[in-house]
């Protein structure tokens, strides 16, 4: 899987930050850019597809209102994704939803041949039918880890846990994964 991650660095993205907290509209449309894509994503494998557009938006007003509050102790991107898990925790204690995983997974690219294509759409229906099954933290680190691209030290801090925790939780989400995977009758995977 090709990386997701944004393109600037740390001390980069840092920068659009501070100028952000001081009200600066353009550093924060910048920072938008490049995390739209990535809290989506995570959003979409949380919530599904048709409220993932909204909550996204609604991430980056929470995010707006509270960037003042941020403080550099840990990465930007992992503040900007605790926004998320948090806002995706209310989404489903004011809704009362159970926890659903659409199986509607889009391929956004134009591809050219089609056999491709349907073994890919297959493909993610699999594992969307295969997520559902999994408990929500091992959902959630995979979405980070894996769709995300996102390193074990951000993760950690997202899910406020040590990085020996996390190793440990994504073996057992990855383990758990495999054993969904085999009862659907997949083992080549």
């Amino acid at each position: 899987m090709q990386s997701q991650k944004p393109q600037l660095t740390d001390p980069e993205i840092e920068a659009l930050v501070g100028k952000s907290q001081r009200g600066d509209s353009e550093s924060f449309g910048k920072i938008y850019d490049l995390f739209v894509g990535p809290i989506y994503r995570y959003l979409y494998y949380r919530v599904g597809a048709e409220e993932a557009e909204d909550l996204t938006e609604l991430v980056f007003l929470k995010t707006w209102e509270s960037i003042r509050s941020y403080r550099p102790k840990r990465r930007f991107s992992a503040w900007l994704f605790r926004i998320a898990h948090n806002i995706t925790v209310d989404f489903y204690r004011s809704n009362h939803f159970k926890d659903e995983l659409s199986e509607d997974i889009p391929d956004l690219r134009i591809e050219a041949n089609s056999i491709e294509r349907a073994h890919r759409h297959f493909d993610q229906q699999i594992l969307g039918q295969a997520m559902k099954e999994l408990k929500d933290h091992y959902r959630q680190i995979l979405i980070l880890k894996y769709m995300n691209d996102l390193s074990n030290e951000e993760i950690a801090q997202i899910m406020g846990r040590s990085q020996a925790a996390l190793r440990i939780l994504q073996f057992r989400a990855l383990k758990s994964l495999k054993r969904v995977l085999e009862k659907m009758g997949i083992s080549d995977f």
